[in-house]
């Protein structure tokens, strides 16, 4: 049986309403952080893992291609919190959640490409001028918070690159290709249909999801934000992602990315 990672966060459920319906699978669900840990450590087989998981051990994995969580510009779920104007987080500390792998790098590489800032980075949120939150607690502040100043990290990359951004990939472990082959292929082909129809009929998912603090209208509006394809576009930026990611000292190098054919 696959053990199959489930990002708990509402970017990704029109994908997993239907895959929880795929039998010879079992559900592992946890934050981003969690995920990336279950996978290294065997945990699970599969999971739309953090893409900066994928670069730092390119030899343990393999990716699907194909399908991604992305966004083409703004995401919504991935946003910096301010006090003050960005250009003024020169000499302030920002905080940085501890449920992100991907977007704690991502911000690190904003601040110095595009702004040219190298600000103090912290765990305690008590002690911050501005915060990088992910997932559903970004997304409840986007639609009901009070703050001075709000970037959207996929803006400010899509700004920044003229490229999408790509979150997560959908990463196998290397091993489980070659022990479990028939499972995941089979695997591959109904999440390939999923992806196909999952954003058909929205409004249909609101019987069986609900947001607290977010409107049908809302949801939808999010869902509709999120990408789910992989293609040279997102390719080409997630190669772009790793090479400023090597400069910073993120990953050792820019890895193959070694697609399952």
């Amino acid at each position: 049986m696959l053990r199959i990672g489930q990002i708990d966060y509402a970017n990704i459920y029109p994908i997993y309403h239907h895959l929880n319906n795929h039998s010879g699978i079992r559900i592992v669900k946890g934050v981003p952080s969690f995920l990336n840990h279950a996978i290294r450590e065997g945990g699970i087989d599969v999971a739309p893992c953090s893409s900066i998981e994928y670069a730092k051990s390119p030899e343990s994995y393999m990716l699907i291609p194909g399908i991604s969580i992305s966004c083409i510009d703004k995401v919504k779920s991935v946003m910096l919190y301010s006090r003050f104007p960005v250009e003024e987080l020169r000499d302030k500390r920002i905080y940085l959640t501890g449920e992100s792998g991907t977007s704690v790098v991502l911000v690190r590489i904003l601040l110095r490409e595009k702004y040219g800032i190298n600000p103090e980075f912290t765990r305690e949120l008590e002690d911050a001028s501005a915060k990088v939150l992910i997932g559903d607690k970004a997304l409840f502040e986007y639609y009901n918070g009070s703050h001075s100043y709000i970037y959207d990290l996929g803006t400010e990359w899509h700004e920044f690159t003229g490229l999408p951004f790509v979150f997560a990939l959908w990463t196998v472990r290397k091993e489980t290709v070659q022990n479990k082959w028939g499972e995941i292929k089979a695997f591959i082909d109904d999440l390939m249909k999923i992806k196909a129809d999952s954003k058909k009929n929205l409004a249909a998912l609101l019987d069986h999801y609900t947001f607290k603090g977010l409107t049908s209208y809302q949801i939808i509006d999010y869902w509709e934000t999120i990408d789910y394809n992989l293609s040279d576009k997102h390719i080409e930026a997630l190669l772009r992602f790793y090479r400023y990611a090597a400069e910073l000292g993120a990953i050792k190098n820019v890895p193959p990315l070694h697609m399952i054919t």
